[in-house]
């Protein structure tokens, strides 16, 4: 390549002068064309080499033209002797149209280059706002921003100074360009980028007033205005960024203030009606000693049931507080997987009443690391969701496998089945499907189970076709049991 480089001026100068001999040959020998017709192909043929090789090139064929055509077109023919003195004017006024059109050719090539030039900078600079967009995270925008710049732009080693943390990030940590006290001092500056001694261009983040940070780039040769963008389109991004960071935060607090209020709006409502239908049962009792005793026995039934349920509010939201404050103990010890399964459907028999209920093990499931109580907390709450939203008597099945290093099991029901675009929320907190708004529940039994199978490492998902029921699938890893 370099030798090819080398070669190509002499080659180009090699053409010219070939290209106007044999304009004089064809000219002289062939064609007998008049001077007029020689002068404008000479012109044609500087203007040529004006637009395809630079003024260099053309103004050589310029001067080479005229003395070929003093030797060879004006007369005495065959000497470098003019005999008339207006053939001077023509031979003069040749080679200053060759000059002058090769200048404007010249000027018009660089500026082609020059549009070529901030056309390419153009579109890099699109590129790095569009993959700027990507990033909605003040750390994320801070640790790839050199990285992208430098790739980019195709720039050696790019560092991004922020002053909101006194931090430098470096495209090429073992090689910063400039020292962080230089980046500091720069940061501090909202004037105009500077050049290092090193070859090295230092941008102030600047955004209206405020200055953000600083970023140190080597030099590429590219504009002073490139290197102004960069930075400008940086410090937009990182605004961006930190906006972004804040109104999260304040969405957050805001939202938990409203997850608050519908935890207490929706306990309040549901704790007052089986304290309501306790204190009726109890008001019948106290005040109708008369009772036949098949209503007595109703009114304490109704008083254990309503208890009962009582408690179960109570303690899944004492349940979800301990998961929200992460204050949840993991225990595993090995032990058969039917157990559980039958603890947890003896804790549901109630709402299981009437309901064919099969459960499909593998024939030799061995004993499985778990935390028991976790596990069966979680198959209550499938189940109650499973015998809550579907028909009564229809089927409940259970199913467990293990795949790999995980143990999965699934709860299936044949209810209504979860809409698509509802599956992606049903394990929210206080969420409740929108054909099942009318029952009772505080929409947190599922929020319960994954919150607890995330504290096992584990996860929970959803397969439903509406009208034909829902199939409940968790797993969790299989680990060694503690000692």
């Amino acid at each position: 390549m370099r030798l090819s480089s080398a070669r190509q001026p002499v080659l180009r100068f090699l053409a010219m002068t070939a290209a106007a001999l044999l304009v004089v040959l064809v000219y002289r020998r062939i064609l007998h064309v008049n001077q007029t017709t020689v002068a404008l192909t000479f012109l044609v043929m500087v203007q040529v080499a004006a637009f395809r090789w630079g003024l260099i090139y053309s103004v050589s064929l310029a001067i080479g033209c005229t003395v070929l055509y003093n030797y060879y077109f004006l007369p005495p023919v065959g000497s470098f002797t003019i005999a008339d003195p207006q053939n001077w004017i023509a031979l003069f006024a040749l080679l200053l149209s060759a000059i002058f059109i090769s200048q404007i050719s010249a000027n018009e090539r660089r500026q082609a280059a020059l549009s070529e030039s901030r056309r390419k900078e153009v579109e890099r600079l699109y590129e790095f706002s569009n993959q700027l967009l990507l990033e909605e995270n003040l750390h994320d925008v801070a640790s790839h921003a050199p990285r992208l710049v430098a790739s980019i732009f195709g720039l050696d080693v790019v560092t991004l100074y922020l002053t909101e943390n006194d931090t430098a990030y470096s495209s090429d940590p073992r090689h910063p360009p400039v020292t962080l006290d230089e980046l500091r001092a720069a940061a501090r500056l909202a004037d105009a980028p500077r050049s290092h001694t090193n070859g090295v261009c230092i941008v102030p983040l600047v955004l209206g007033m405020r200055t953000s940070g600083s970023i140190a780039m080597t030099k590429a040769g590219y504009s002073d205005g490139l290197y102004d963008a960069i930075g400008s389109l940086l410090g937009i991004a990182l605004e961006r960024a930190a906006a972004l960071d804040r109104f999260s935060r304040v969405e957050a607090a805001r939202e938990g203030e409203r997850l608050r209020s519908a935890l207490l709006d929706s306990m309040t409502h549901e704790l007052r009606t089986p304290l309501t239908a306790i204190r009726a049962a109890v008001t019948s009792l106290s005040s109708q000693p008369s009772l036949a005793e098949d209503q007595r026995r109703e009114m304490l039934a109704i008083i254990d049931e309503e208890s009962a349920r009582l408690d179960r509010l109570i303690g899944q939201a004492v349940v979800m507080a301990q998961l929200d404050t992460e204050g949840i103990e993991v225990r595993l010890k090995l032990q058969p997987l039917q157990e559980v399964m039958d603890t947890a459907l003896e804790d549901s028999h109630t709402l299981l009443r009437g309901r064919p209920v099969t459960v499909d093990l593998p024939a030799e499931m061995p004993p499985v690391a778990l935390d028991r109580e976790l596990i069966r907390r979680v198959l209550r709450h499938l189940l109650e969701n499973a015998a809550r939203y579907s028909p009564p008597g229809s089927p409940v099945h259970l199913g467990a496998t293990i795949d790999a290093d995980r143990l999965l099991v699934s709860v299936t029901d044949r209810g209504q089945g979860i809409d698509e675009v509802e599956q992606a929320y049903i394990f929210d907190k206080f969420y409740r499907g929108s054909r099942h708004r009318l029952l009772h529940g505080t929409g947190m039994g599922l929020a319960i189970a994954k919150a607890i199978l995330r504290a096992l490492g584990g996860g929970i998902d959803v397969v439903s076709t509406p009208g034909q029921g829902a199939t409940f699938t968790f797993w969790v890893p299989l680990k060694r049991a503690s000692d």
